[in-house]
């Protein structure tokens, strides 16, 4: 018996993909493996990315597997499939099971949701992973399907989100610390949010949504990062960088809040006693700035 099982809400845009009706949503994945006897872990090496209790994982007691394409430590696993230079877990997976093999169209689709998620729509690749352009042609050849008409069938947001995306725009500001590049950056307030009592996947929606659009696009600002609030008391946040500015990895990593790629990373800021405030979080990002290196890639 498998099952998928994902913490955190239910996504309805993606009801297009088949299957996806099959994904359990739950609180905390952690207290989801009591008569489990294998954990495998897509897109992700480190046990705090999938639960709020990793303590709880790395007690699992039956066989684990990870496959991952981030660069961040790896976490103790019975079996590990991690591979920082490729683009995307999907395109581990094709390469895995699916490159001398006929693709069914759900399949195809999945994957190239995957990709296309992961690269930024290509726009995140280096030289050494262009190969991905081969799979996706493969990927079009079973589907069909312009990419732009492929990307309408799950990419339309909400009129709240775009609230959001305006409240981030309008508390967007930009910092200069000595020896770091200058950077841009904006952050949710609990009183942004609780009013109209936004979930943490509107919030993530509208936080994406902004990055994607507006970071790192600002003549002279080539990295930045973006603070919310979660409904856990927790707070999120993400890092974005251009080639040849800092390593937003090394950011997450040395502060000790999360991982992920070298451009783009993202951490928790865990709540003690009180829900954890943003604006305080922000601070906590710029004193850190202040008092350790950049490190440029």
């Amino acid at each position: 018996k498998i099952r998928m099982i994902f913490t955190g809400e239910r996504v309805n845009k993606y009801n297009y993909f088949q299957n996806y009706d099959k994904v359990e949503f739950v609180s905390d994945m952690a207290d989801e493996l009591e008569d489990c006897d294998l954990l495998t872990m897509l897109d992700g090496s480190q046990y705090e990315r999938f639960s709020r209790k990793p303590e709880l994982l790395k007690q699992f007691t039956g066989k684990t597997i990870s496959i991952d394409h981030h660069g961040s430590p790896i976490d103790d696993f019975d079996l590990t499939l991690v591979l920082p230079q490729t683009s995307s877990t999907s395109e581990i997976i094709f390469k895995s099971f699916y490159e001398d093999s006929d693709l069914p169209q759900n399949v195809a689709e999945t994957l190239l949701l995957g990709i296309l998620g992961d690269t930024g729509n290509f726009v995140f690749l280096k030289p050494h992973q262009s190969y991905v352009f081969e799979i996706a042609k493969k990927l079009q050849d079973v589907l069909k399907i312009d990419i732009q008409d492929f990307e309408a069938k799950y990419r339309l947001t909400s009129q709240r989100v775009f609230e959001l995306v305006k409240l981030l725009s309008q508390n967007t500001q930009y910092g200069k610390v000595e020896n770091w590049p200058m950077f841009m950056y904006t952050y949710l307030s609990q009183e942004n949010v609780l009013g109209e009592n936004y979930t943490d996947t509107e919030i993530s929606d509208a936080c994406h949504w902004y990055m994607s659009t507006y970071l790192r696009i600002i003549e002279g600002y080539p990295w930045g990062f973006v603070v919310s609030p979660k409904s856990d008391g927790k707070c999120g946040i993400s890092f974005r960088s251009l080639p040849g500015s800092v390593n937003t990895r090394s950011i997450s990593e040395r502060m000790g809040i999360g991982g992920g790629h070298d451009r783009a990373s993202g951490g928790t800021f865990k709540m003690i006693d009180k829900p954890t405030d943003p604006g305080d979080c922000v601070q906590k990002v710029l004193s850190w700035l202040n008092e350790n290196p950049a490190i440029l890639s």
